[in-house]
């Protein structure tokens, strides 16, 4: 018995490590609803917690973010791949307002950062047989802190910052610094 307590032990702890990954695997999502109306798909979309405490931080000290969206609506076909019927970048800057007091997404405020509305996407299907077959494939990237920036910033700390080791350190910190979602939902007819 005394020979298995130590097993025990690494699987809880393990189990405890699995558990806090899947919360912060669920920390960052977003939720999308589409709606057919006519041959447009509407797509409303709510980003949640894409923005931790410290990269908050560090928008308010006025560092700008970029949050790109890419909406797809996909035709889903039986036994083969779905076939691309409509897509959309868009890149909104997203930055801290300080005569507001509050964070700006493209110009209009968001009044919790834990939550975030997107403006309704609108795009174009095109004539379909059969509606239910469409879903909308919807991911977020947002950056704050790129590669070149921190470049500049550790430059001003050092000589040497243009060194294949400097680059190889702020590419990993400035990556670590990315968060993206993704989510898929079917188009509904509307109501």
């Amino acid at each position: 018995m005394k020979f298995l307590w130590p097993i025990l032990l690494d699987r809880r702890r393990l189990t405890v490590a699995l558990l806090l990954l899947a919360g912060a695997a669920r920390a960052q999502e977003v939720a999308c609803r589409a709606v057919l109306a006519g041959t447009r798909a509407l797509v409303d979309a709510t980003v949640h917690g894409l923005l931790d405490r410290d990269l908050l931080r560090v928008v308010k000290l006025g560092l700008a973010g970029r949050l790109t969206v890419e909406t797809t609506v996909v035709r889903r076909r039986h036994l083969w791949f779905g076939r691309v019927v409509s897509r959309t970048t868009r890149d909104l800057p997203l930055v801290w307002s300080e005569e507001r007091g509050l964070l700006e997404l493209d110009g209009r405020p968001i009044a919790d950062p834990e939550r975030i509305p997107l403006e309704r996407i609108v795009l174009l299907l095109g004539e379909s047989e059969d509606p239910s077959s469409y879903q909308v494939e919807l991911s977020t990237r947002l950056v704050v802190v790129t590669q070149s920036s921190l470049g500049r910033v550790a430059g001003l700390l050092s000589s040497d910052s243009d060194s294949a080791l400097s680059r190889t350190v702020l590419s990993a910190i400035a990556n670590d610094l990315v968060r993206s979602t993704s989510t898929t939902c079917p188009v509904e007819p509307r109501r």
